[in-house]
């Protein structure tokens, strides 16, 4: 992460701890206005927990500039939240998609994540070349070019792939950033009015879905 990311952290996270005071029981967050419900619920990873996921693109340069705020908060989310990521998959996204998912195979993601992200809108380099994104592994997560190709032509890299297409898809997603609250509930930036509305919508649908559970 950038040093200019980390500055921005601290600030966002104060203002995100009094983004969810502000999401007590009784604000006014409309379906079909605000977020979606989905018309069939999707199955989440872990039935015990409230999961929130993020659908989001490497190309998007909103999901870039999201991800200082994102971080913020998911640091003020309690355990009973489960956040993760998805990376959209179209055919003009695969490499991105399969880039992503090897990240997370070869347990690096979180030292890459931010790196290509900056690669791409900050210095303008097309990491859905293969050559360009093992030249980033080697560096940011010393990654030699042998492991970071055959993680990403893997049978359990394009599962991840064809899996993140269904969910997608099963979640109707239609812009990136999106968030989807536990298989239930979608929210994007357009729906809620901002980027920071768009969390305090999430804070609202989680809390929705912990006193429904209650």
């Amino acid at each position: 992460m950038s040093c200019a990311t980390t500055r921005w952290l601290r600030p966002l996270a104060v203002f995100l701890v009094a983004c969810i005071a502000a999401t007590a029981p009784g604000a006014e967050y409309e379906e079909g206005v605000h977020y979606q419900k989905l018309p069939v619920a999707v199955e989440t990873r872990d039935p015990d927990k409230i999961e929130v996921v993020e659908i989001f693109s490497y190309a998007c340069i909103h999901c870039y500039r999201l991800e200082p705020l994102l971080e913020a908060w998911q640091r003020t989310q309690p355990d009973d939240v489960d956040f993760y990521r998805l990376h959209l998959v179209t055919r003009r996204l695969q490499a991105f998609a399969q880039t992503f998912f090897a990240a997370e195979a070869l347990g690096v993601l979180e030292r890459v994540h931010q790196p290509l992200f900056a690669a791409i809108h900050d210095y303008g380099i097309d990491v859905s070349r293969p050559q360009y994104a093992r030249r980033l592994f080697l560096r940011e997560a010393d990654v030699d070019e042998e492991r970071f190709q055959k993680a990403f032509d893997s049978f359990g890299v394009q599962g991840r792939v064809r899996q993140a297409d269904a969910l997608a898809r099963a979640y109707k997603v239609m812009a990136t950033p999106t968030l989807v609250v536990n298989g239930r509930y979608v929210t994007e930036t357009a729906m809620a009015g901002s980027p920071q509305a768009m969390f305090l919508v999430a804070n609202h649908l989680v809390a929705k879905e912990r006193e429904a559970r209650r």
